[in-house]
């Protein structure tokens, strides 16, 4: 798993900057991440599946959403706006 202090972009994706792998992300269940301090969770607020922040990801797919996705956190630019951090998913986790 990878480092939080270790991801970087390499232009177009969030990778781990040691290995040059793309960072694999979990929809985190809250009840199930004991490794949080749940200071930023959305445990306990509405859930928001589209937000790329506000703690709705993990690293560690032991505290994934049953049912939610994985994905690789893309650069996206849009036609007119800023450039975001979007998801390119990859499948369902079991």
């Amino acid at each position: 798993m990878t480092n939080l202090e270790n991801i970087i972009s390499d232009g177009q994706y969030l990778v781990d900057s040691e290995t040059g792998e793309k960072v694999v992300f979990y929809e985190c269940d809250p009840e199930k991440n004991t490794e949080c301090s749940h200071a930023m969770c959305r445990l306990g607020n509405d859930e928001d599946d589209g937000g790329f922040g506000f703690c709705a990801k993990t690293l560690n797919p032991a505290f994934h959403k049953d049912g939610g996705k994985a994905w690789y956190a893309v650069l996206k630019t849009p036609d007119d706006g800023e450039p975001y951090w979007g998801r390119e998913y990859l499948e369902v986790v079991q």
